[in-house]
């Protein structure tokens, strides 16, 4: 709790008190009950202020903790007075998306008799991300407000993930044959079914890999070698630009521009989770990478792409850096973008005569979708002339969640 005193207030009232107590005896009674008026209205004012904090009450309801994507919050707060006399007044400050508001304690004018006052809200989530709501402090004051008391409470924070979508086995034939992408090599991945050579024995070699027949025909200890366990994998890099520029010093001013670039965003999520909870259900391996960054998070387990889905809400569309990953040697990539096309042109031109190009998965925001769709058009013709036959998908954000499971569906 914390304690503010206006203390020059405090010191006019401590003056007054001086100058009445001087009076004391001067008049009778009258004289007498001046000069402990304001002393008694302090203990008073001290002991009304904790008597109120005993006497109200405040109660917030959520309908649900982990609302999805497009999904409504019903908030209900209610705020009470639970004693029979009125109370000091205060204030309740609290928070829905987009706004913070202030409503005033039922003080309770008419004594025996409870108040209470009741507040409801419909909060929606229509974009994954955080979304903060509920009661954010309570305020309380003497009748002259001389003293403020206040205690903070934190309101309850709502994480909104990427839409999941169950998707085909289409996605499978993206991916490569690799012993490179595996997290380590040695002896632990070897495969006993893949003979690659025999050499001579040594020492500190196991006995299991001695090759008897090889050596009874040569005389010479030899064992075999096997071949390193090889397995399906592929890099999803998303890509963080922003694709609608924001004035961060009009932000709130710019609602349509800020729908618009959610919207993008929510479908390269949903889409790139969505491939990357399929490929971990079937063991295939997949290093994850965002933004510039050249290392990823290595995934082959449900258990761990659930971890990185869980920290998906942190994920912010930020960086103008080149998906320079998408566009490595070293394995096949999927890149998921709201970049304009012809801003990685240049490069996938490159890459798709050498027939090392990554699979594409854009979403421009929809006031680019049109312009978009026309350079896809160009892309896509190329692609044919030269018998290209990797993935590739612009989406049309107006129509959903259902670009992401008709890209994948053949």
């Amino acid at each position: 709790m914390r304690v503010r005193i206006k203390w020059s207030a405090v010191g006019i009232f401590v003056a007054l008190a001086f100058i009445l107590s001087s009076l004391a005896g001067l008049a009778g009674f009258f004289s007498f009950w001046l000069s402990t008026f304001l002393p008694l209205y302090a203990i008073f004012s001290i002991i009304y202020l904790f008597v109120s904090w005993e006497g109200y009450a405040w109660f917030q309801n959520f309908s649900t903790n982990h609302p999805r994507k497009g999904e409504t919050i019903k908030f209900e707060m209610r705020l009470s007075n639970d004693f029979k006399i009125p109370l000091s007044g205060g204030t309740c400050t609290f928070v829905v998306p987009g706004k913070q508001s202030e409503l005033s304690l039922p003080i309770g004018v008419f004594p025996g008799s409870k108040q209470s006052i009741t507040y409801t809200a419909e909060i929606v989530c229509p974009y994954r991300g955080t979304y903060i709501a509920g009661i954010k402090s309570i305020k309380l004051s003497t009748p002259l407000e001389i003293i403020k008391t206040e205690i903070d409470i934190v309101p309850q924070v709502f994480y909104v993930f990427p839409e999941l979508y169950r998707l085909g086995q289409s996605i499978e034939k993206y991916t490569v044959s690799s012993g490179a992408i595996l997290p380590a090599q040695g002896k632990d991945n070897e495969d006993p079914t893949v003979f690659e050579y025999t050499a001579p024995l040594l020492q500190e070699m196991s006995a299991r890999r001695i090759a008897w027949k090889r050596w009874a025909q040569t005389g010479i200890p030899s064992v075999i070698v096997y071949g390193e366990a090889r397995t399906r994998g592929i890099r999803i890099v998303l890509d963080l630009y922003p694709c609608v520029a924001m004035n961060n010093y009009f932000f709130e001013s710019q609602p349509e521009k800020e729908k618009e670039k959610l919207a993008a965003e929510d479908i390269i999520m949903s889409a790139a989770f969505s491939v990357m909870q399929y490929l971990a259900e079937q063991r295939i391996a997949v290093t994850f990478i965002t933004g510039g960054n050249n290392q990823g998070v290595f995934i082959d387990s449900e258990a761990v792409f659930k971890n990185v889905y869980e920290k998906s809400v942190n994920i912010i569309f930020s960086d103008d850096s080149f998906p320079d990953a998408a566009f490595s040697d070293e394995n096949v990539a999927m890149l998921f973008s709201t970049r304009p096309i012809e801003a990685i042109y240049s490069e996938y031109e490159k890459r798709m005569y050498n027939g090392t190009e990554p699979h594409l998965f854009l979403c421009p925001p929809e006031s680019k979708v049109d312009v978009e769709k026309k350079y896809a058009e160009v892309i896509k013709e190329q692609r044919f002339q030269i018998g290209s036959k990797s993935f590739f998908y612009v989406a049309d954000v107006r129509n959903g969640s259902k670009e992401i499971t008709d890209a994948f569906s053949v």
